[in-house]
């Protein structure tokens, strides 16, 4: 019976393998490269690594990584993160020139920038230490040397030699190769990390004087905020505190992911370090001491310059705040006034319109009298007065009742294109 994969089964699965190491013998040579790429370097990244590679016989291909090795022993791997690659190549010490050059040209050709690049050597004898370590010009007074991972030592100077490569010298302490393997990846990862790490810093150096002056003008601003009593001022203020809003989030927007991927690696390094349970050889500095030394003051630096941020947006948000109440205050305030205004002129014309209708009654009075008149002399001037007041007094009740239904005819006229208006809206 055939089980249901989850979508996302087969990608954990090929997560969790992908950051496996090759075997390393103990007598070998190791380049590694950490490169940043960017978006626009990601096209002929690829087709430099699979159009330009040289042979291989076993060769694997995924998404983000890739393997291969030769017959004569040569092991490559590949290795796509967020924003940079991870390149290795792994070359046994009995192979000569002619059949490694290919594969490092191809190698150190390879498209980006590098962050971090290494030559390690592994050695079967510690009797060969000393002359390694002359050989390959390791300075002797940035010497770091330690036990790592429970036996393998290691040593360099961590510094950047004339071919662009920092030396690590590895002696296996009788190590397997696949378990001498996953030791040099612990160290490389946590080299590769620390350097990816302190590149936050330089954005934090380069960002600090911007930050200071925006700092000091919100401190500026807020003294004027609380002086100010006028309400061109606080419209004037408002402004200008949009501003410095907007070249903070500028700031923000230019740090924010280098100083969270400083975060982020600073702790995969201290996890790395962690993992490697390194144990100091006497009179030697060692692998702890000098990663922790300048590693964590420069990632408290970085998380330190985020939390400045994040007080001076809070800073702003409750100053903008204080403004915006004080203006919606004054507004309030206007508009109280405007409705004190307006209650005032309403009842001066209520007390103009008692006056009109009761000087209207005045009128409706003596009106009303003048149409009895009429009536009252029409009816004595009958049968036998006055023709015109007979007339006049016989049309004057035919004349109000016409006016009478002419006035409620229109009125009912009005009403009802009123009521169709008001069932236009819902």
């Amino acid at each position: 019976m055939a089980i249901t994969n989850h979508p996302l089964r087969q990608w954990a699965v090929d997560e969790m393998h992908l950051r496996r190491f090759a075997p390393v013998s103990d007598d070998c040579q190791i380049y590694q490269s950490v490169l940043l790429i960017g978006e626009e370097q990601r096209q002929a990244e690829d087709q430099h690594l699979i159009g330009d590679k040289p042979l291989f016989e076993d060769w694997h291909l995924a998404p983000r990584s890739a393997s291969a090795h030769t017959r004569t022993g040569i092991y490559f791997l590949w290795e796509r993160h967020t924003e940079a690659s991870t390149i290795t190549l792994i070359l046994p010490a009995k192979l000569i020139v002619a059949q490694t050059d290919i594969y490092l040209h191809w190698f150190e050709k390879w498209p980006g920038s590098v962050i971090r690049a290494t030559r390690i050597r592994t050695l079967p004898d510690p009797a060969l230490v000393d002359e390694n370590l002359a050989a390959m010009g390791i300075i002797s007074e940035d010497l770091v040397h330690c036990e790592v991972g429970n036996g393998m030592r290691i040593w360099s100077d961590f510094g950047i030699h004339k071919d662009g490569y920092g030396r690590l010298l590895v002696e296996g302490g009788g190590k397997s190769d696949t378990e001498r393997g996953r030791i040099i990846q612990r160290v490389q990862e946590l080299g590769n990390y620390r350097n990816l790490a302190l590149m936050g810093f330089p954005t934090v150096q380069r960002y600090g004087p911007e930050v200071d002056q925006l700092e000091q003008r919100l401190s500026d601003h807020a003294e004027r905020v609380a002086r100010a009593t006028d309400e061109d001022s606080d419209e004037i203020l408002l402004q200008q505190l949009a501003e410095i809003s907007a070249q903070l989030e500028l700031i923000r927007s230019a740090t924010g992911f280098r100083l969270s991927a400083t975060n982020a690696y600073a702790e995969v390094a201290a996890d790395r370090l962690h993992a490697l349970d390194v144990r100091p050889v006497s009179h030697y500095q060692s692998l702890k001491e000098f990663t922790e030394r300048r590693l964590i003051p420069a990632q408290r630096t970085c998380a330190v310059f985020q939390s400045r941020l994040a007080g001076i947006a809070e800073r702003v948000s409750r100053i903008m705040h204080t403004l915006d109440v004080r203006i919606d205050t004054r507004i309030k305030a206007q508009n109280l006034r405007l409705m004190e205004s307006m209650e005032r002129s309403t009842q001066l014309q209520l007390r103009l319109q008692t006056l009109v209708e009761g000087l209207s009654v005045i009128a409706a009075a003596y009106y009303l009298v003048g149409l009895i008149a009429y009536i009252v002399k029409g009816i004595a001037a009958y049968p036998a007065g006055s023709s015109s007041e007979l007339l006049i007094g016989a049309v004057t009740i035919p004349v109000i009742l016409a006016i009478y239904l002419l006035v409620k005819r229109l009125r009912g006229k009005v009403i009802k294109e009123s009521d169709v208006k008001k069932s236009d809206f819902p």
